[in-house]
């Protein structure tokens, strides 16, 4: 399960490198699957399973308070969705872009960021207090 964090660490790093260099891929994409339910269905999924796989090897990362905590949210996250329902998450979706595109770099930077974390605080073991 510690794999799979990593890949989706490691896929946080290509997706922020994304955002960094050419940012119309990620924006393209959300606007093109905006229409039907897949990106809904995937974004709810996605959080599910990610909240879910932190909340479960919590114990095994470097910081499990953290990480359980960000557990939580991806499931509360998740079920905000689902409340929502997909036309209004589509509204949401469509309006929060053009927002965002200004920020394209830093979003690079904050999901590098993040993912960088979740590769170090699941790679090796846990340390050690001394006392």
């Amino acid at each position: 399960m510690k794999l799979t964090i990593k890949l989706f660490g490691m896929l946080m790093i290509l997706l922020g490198i994304s955002l960094l260099i050419k940012p119309e891929i990620i924006f393209g994409w959300m606007e093109n699957k905006t229409g039907n339910t897949s990106l809904y269905v995937f974004a709810i999924v996605v959080r599910l399973v990610l909240g879910m796989l932190f909340l479960v090897t919590a114990k095994e990362s470097k910081y499990p308070g953290l990480i359980k905590i960000l557990g939580y949210l991806f499931v509360i996250a998740a079920i905000i969705l689902i409340v929502i329902g997909h036309e209004n998450f589509r509204h949401f979706v469509v309006s929060i872009i053009p927002e965002f595109k200004p920020y394209a770099s830093v979003s690079g930077i904050l999901g590098i960021a993040f993912g960088a974390f979740l590769i170090y605080a699941f790679s090796g073991n846990k340390e050690l207090k001394q006392g």
